[in-house]
């Protein structure tokens, strides 16, 4: 079968430890499953402190292996004391597969500072907000965040929204007339376009999935 991983290192190991350190990790995947893609995305902020720590090193993986297998790689990501969260999920049906959202009682607006939200760790459903160029569909799709709340990420996807519609000149391919409306698109469907000028080929779709944690 076919997952998405996803590995966060602690963010205060040393420069020069930290090939060594994200070396051993890709070992691990390597030994275990048949690895399709590895990604370094470097030092990142977390969506919530985990271990007190608020940001860590990005590691991506795109696997295939056994339910097994899985388990076992959990097993030693778990006894690693340098790695400081991860997760594992099944990546079988397309990044274009869209579920419908529940519609969110609570105005987008007055929803909570991310940094009053605290992680449900019990919690078996993760949340993804996922950016794709929409002129190259069949490219690599950008997981810019996951989080176990979706209030969190409709409040992230909103300062993305403004990114593109006030800095970049992109404007949404409905008839969306202002902030509100794009929001609210979001909250309906999990998924706005935005496009730049007139042409539909060049832009960007920004999506949310809800993903099980296996």
């Amino acid at each position: 079968m076919k997952y998405l991983a996803m590995v966060v290192l602690n963010p205060n190991i040393k420069e020069k430890k930290l090939e060594y350190m994200q070396g051993g990790i890709v070992n691990l995947f390597e030994q275990k499953s048949n690895v399709k893609k590895t990604y370094f995305l470097g030092k990142k902020k977390l969506e919530y402190p985990v271990k007190k720590y608020t940001e860590g090193y990005y590691l991506k993986f795109e696997i295939e292996t056994s339910e097994k297998k899985v388990l076992q790689i959990k097993e030693l990501l778990k006894a690693n004391s340098n790695v400081i969260f991860h997760f594992i999920i099944n990546n079988e049906h397309a990044v274009s597969t869209l579920p419908i959202l529940r519609k969110i009682k609570r105005p987008f607006n007055s929803l909570p500072s991310p940094k009053h939200l605290q992680a449900d760790v019990s919690c078996s459903k993760v949340y993804m907000l996922i950016s794709k160029n929409v002129k190259l569909p069949f490219s690599e799709s950008n997981i810019l965040a996951i989080s176990h709340s979706i209030d969190n990420l409709l409040q992230l996807a909103s300062k993305k929204f403004q990114e593109y519609v006030y800095v970049k000149g992109f404007h949404t391919v409905k008839e969306l007339h202002n902030m509100k409306d794009i929001e609210n698109e979001l909250k309906k469907y999990w998924r706005v376009q935005f496009a730049l000028d007139n042409n539909l080929n060049v832009g960007q779709e920004l999506l949310i999935q809800e993903r099980n944690l296996i």
